[in-house]
């Protein structure tokens, strides 16, 4: 995936060809231009990052999009943060890191069972892909994925931590020392259902 600014936009286009997809502020200067190149484009995507969900709605409504996903965009100071994960017996805990970001991964008895990507940018880090690949009703893996990469964003001096997260997660996030910030509304052409 490339990410490419866009004016206030960004457009992120699979490596390779594939529909595009803007990712914009709302409101926002060229969300109506995003908007309209997504209503024109077979497969495109409209990401509205809003703390006004109504009202990015509607607009996206009106402009012939219908909703696909609804995020929250969660904050956090890493100091905020539990940094020393607290792993299950036999579990190990591994960072490897890639030219566009880094990954945790927790391995129980060789088999991998957890992991979670930190991307950086100019003074924030961005969490992701936290993928738990076993029951966690106590979120035992999650937190100690979480903890894992607040250490990491802790040790590159990042004051900000940015994290997409399902809305009925918020008030368990809120608990470890995240805040909502905003939600993360993602639309496409109602012709492409």
């Amino acid at each position: 995936m490339e990410s490419i600014p866009d004016g206030d936009a960004v457009l992120m286009a699979p490596r390779g060809g594939g529909a595009a997809q803007y990712v914009v502020t709302w409101p926002g200067r060229d969300t109506p231009r995003a908007a309209a190149e997504v209503a024109a484009t077979l497969g495109a995507r409209l990401t509205l990052v809003t703390d006004d969900p109504e009202t990015a709605r509607e607009f996206a409504a009106g402009q012939g999009l219908v909703s696909l996903s609804t995020l929250a965009l969660m904050t956090a100071d890493p100091a905020d943060l539990p940094q020393v994960p607290q792993l299950p017996e036999g579990a190990d805990l591994t960072l490897e890191e890639f030219p566009d970001c880094s990954v945790v991964e927790i391995s129980a008895f060789g088999s991998p069972v957890a992991r979670g990507r930190i991307a950086q940018g100019e003074g924030f880090a961005v969490f992701g892909g936290i993928d738990i690949r076993l029951a966690d009703p106590d979120h035992t893996m999650e937190t100690a994925v979480l903890a894992a990469l607040a250490a990491e964003a802790a040790v590159r001096d990042l004051p900000l931590i940015l994290m997409p997260a399902l809305p009925k997660s918020g008030f368990w996030y809120a608990r470890q020392g995240w805040s909502a910030a905003a939600e993360v509304l993602t639309f496409m052409r109602a012709r492409d259902t």
